[in-house]
């Protein structure tokens, strides 16, 4: 919670309109839902979102702030004004900028609440809700499931720590000099690195500096800096980090055993308080045993009874659009439209692929993002995933899915491999092949709007 005055001094605000001693409890950047007294903040996001100040006002915020180089500036402040008279208006130089700089005033604040902070190329959410879904039993819980990983959003998320045990945040990046602000706005405790693939590699040019920029979470850490590192991962396999800095503590499926998958349920033993205990899971494919025995080894580290630890794992669900299973009228859908690389493509593939009972395997993949020169390369790797897999037919639509199609001939009949260049006509196809005992798996990277696919796909087979 912060006041207009702190806010005031933070980011050399100036006050238009209200009080300096007012208290401002929510926050929000949406410029659609309804406000209930929240403060909109109109960050550039994909676009400039002062031009919806007006119906934030109408739709009931508490006030708003403003950049001085917005070109609507006079208007806006003079209608809204008209709305509310009672409005707390500040403006600033930038309105990301003084997001970033509360965000780091209120981390400041509550520089007491540990943060556990979770990057890697793939799983970094599920990772996050496994590890939350552990620690609610036993503590307050700060989480959030939204992929809100990047230093705005994650210093929109600080404003709201205050009242919390212990905060569980991601942290995204998608080019070079992205992680160290994060670093310096989160100050975790505890860093979990799950692995170093292949997503945004277009844009950092490399696995190893990918990695590099990763291990950037870590350069701001306190208390004990604790360092999670997935040992089934080649790059942080060998790594070794400074050991009088950090305290490294590495995790790998390997020490999970009797692992069995049994329709949706996942099982596997694995160590705990020097004890092999056995886990139950609601989850579909092994890839998430090794998030489990990280989250684990967290909870271990911390001291939640072993009766939580397994009810936190029990208790843990998938996240929305992340290898999500709808059952409807004899179709199954996979839903896994959120975001694509390669690693977490072909794992979602082979988990797809394990699925009993179904009369044809159809998968449906766009296109991974962000590869730059690597961008043929990774997409022919994911057609020679179809090497080992038996999907029966497979649909494509992107610029370069071509080149998954070209390796997956290889292995699937011609006839049933198809890419197409506009969506419309990919829904149409598949709404008529499919009939009912079939699998349709759908992946692709989120800005592909393959969720649009799955919805249209529903649609079409609600009255079969």
């Amino acid at each position: 919670m912060l006041t207009v005055n702190e806010i005031k001094k933070i980011a050399n605000a100036e006050i238009i309109n209200g009080t300096d001693n007012t208290e401002l409890k929510d926050f929000n950047i949406s410029c659609t839902n309804h406000f209930n007294g929240a403060f909109y903040l109109p960050v550039f996001l994909h676009t400039d979102r002062h031009q919806y100040i007006l119906n934030a006002v109408e739709n009931g915020a508490i006030g708003f702030m403003i950049s001085s180089s917005c070109k609507d500036y006079e208007h806006i402040i003079k209608e809204s004004l008209k709305i509310n008279p009672h409005l707390i208006i500040l403006k600033v130089d930038n309105v990301n900028d003084t997001l970033y700089k509360i965000g780091k005033y209120n981390r400041q604040k509550n520089i007491h609440i540990p943060i556990i902070a979770v990057t890697g190329s793939v799983g970094k959410t599920s990772t996050c809700e496994m590890i939350a879904s552990i620690l609610k039993q036993e503590r307050k819980i700060f989480s959030d499931n939204r992929n809100n990983n990047t230093r705005l959003l994650l210093s929109l998320l600080l404003l709201d720590i205050d009242s919390y045990d212990i905060a569980v945040l991601e942290a995204g990046i998608a080019s070079k000099g992205k992680m160290e602000p994060i670093s310096k706005l989160l100050q975790p405790s505890i860093v979990v690195i799950n692995n170093i693939g292949t997503a945004h590699i277009g844009n950092l040019g490399s696995q190893e500096n990918i990695l590099a920029e990763k291990l950037l979470l870590t350069k701001y850490m306190k208390d004990d800096k604790i360092v999670f590192l997935n040992n089934n991962d080649s790059l942080l396999e060998n790594l070794k980090l400074d050991n009088h800095q950090y305290n490294t503590i590495r995790y790998s499926i390997d020490e999970a055993t009797n692992i069995n998958q049994e329709n949706t349920v996942l099982t596997f033993d694995t160590n705990i308080y020097g004890k092999s205990t056995h886990f139950v899971m609601n989850a579909f494919g092994k890839h998430n045993v090794s998030n489990a025995v990280c989250a684990i080894k967290i909870a271990n580290l911390l001291n939640i009874s072993i009766e939580n630890i397994i009810k936190g794992i029990k208790e843990y669900k998938n996240v929305n659009r992340r290898f999500n299973i709808i059952q409807q009228n004899g179709f199954t859908i996979i839903d896994d439209t959120y975001n694509a690389s390669l690693a977490s493509m072909q794992a979602g593939l082979k988990s797809a692929n394990n699925m009993q009972n179904c009369k044809r395997k159809i998968a449906v993949l766009g296109e991974m993002l962000d590869l730059g020169d690597f961008a043929i390369d990774l997409h022919s790797q994911v057609g020679e995933t179809f090497r080992n897999l038996n999907f029966d037919i497979l649909i494509t639509q992107g610029k370069n899915t071509k080149y998954i199609c070209e390796s997956a001939k290889k292995f699937i009949k011609t006839d049933k491999v198809i890419n197409f260049e506009n969506q419309d006509d990919l829904i149409n196809e598949l709404i008529n092949i499919i009939s009912p005992g079939d699998l349709v798996y759908l992946k692709a990277s989120n800005k592909m709007g393959f969720n649009n696919i799955v919805n249209k796909l529903l649609e079409g087979i609600k009255y079969r």
